[in-house]
């Protein structure tokens, strides 16, 4: 039986106790701390959705894992950065773990297009900003909505360059990539298999890979040849305090 409540957030539907969806019913989550952004959202994305969708929004990282576990769940909102760290990680997992989901990002704050290139590359999906106008807003998420993917081209340009980073020498897997700019933020082998939703022996075979691809045992050697050959971006090294020191990271 459909009963509706009014979360705050606005009118949301659930079908039974468990908040399962009905049989013709797709879900859509909005993932994003701050009611504010949220709202905002949902006046964009209700005007597309017709009866057939039913709307939920996640606050934390625990209720959405709850929600996107639900059988129905057709599309996910996730604002840039919901997951901190472990963005890459997530975004990853749920491409892997449900195909047809299709993630859309959003951002409200005028985000680098490398940082946006990353997630956008390891989500698959498509992305949004708050910032356009609420007429071209709407455009978007309507095609959005009518199973297209939408993304602008200084974007797709960023996540292009990003993509052919792994055919740089000693061509490193995008894993590796992306173990190696976590190092070059001074994260330890558990931190890194946290952000990456991998095992923390999973790091350390990607560690041993990136070693034996550039010769270089010292990580310091590593992260410097990388910015060298345009692998890992300047700024991010600049940040490392160990730089200098002979860091190792065991």
């Amino acid at each position: 039986m459909t009963r509706t409540i009014n979360s705050g957030f606005g009118i949301v539907r659930f079908n039974d106790r468990q908040g399962l969806l009905g049989p013709n019913e797709k879900g859509v989550i909005i993932a994003t701390g701050e009611s504010r952004v949220a709202e905002w959202l949902r006046d964009c994305v209700q005007p597309c959705m017709g009866r057939q969708y039913v709307l939920r929004c996640a606050e934390t990282a625990s209720i959405f894992n709850t929600l996107v576990h639900i059988p129905g769940m057709a599309m996910v909102f996730i604002e840039v950065g919901f997951f901190g760290d472990a963005m890459i990680g997530v975004l990853n997992r749920l491409k892997k773990q449900y195909p047809k989901l299709q993630l859309v990002l959003f951002t409200v704050s005028d985000i680098p297009l490398e940082g946006l290139a990353r997630y956008l590359y390891w989500g698959d999906g498509s992305f949004i900003s708050l910032r356009d106008e609420p007429e071209e807003l709407r455009r978007h998420v309507k095609v959005i909505f009518e199973g297209g993917k939408r993304a602008p081209e200084d974007l797709l340009k960023a996540m292009r360059d990003y993509d052919g980073l792994s055919m740089i020498e000693p061509y490193l897997t995008h894993t590796e990539i992306e173990v190696v700019r976590f190092v070059a933020q001074e994260k330890t082998r558990k931190e890194i298999a946290y952000c990456l939703k991998i095992s923390d022996s999973t790091v350390k075979n990607h560690l041993d890979s990136i070693r034996r691809k550039f010769g270089i045992h010292n990580m310091v050697g590593i992260l410097k040849l990388a910015v060298m050959q345009g692998i890992l971006p300047e700024n991010e090294l600049r940040s490392c305090r160990f730089m200098g020191k002979g860091y190792l990271l065991k």
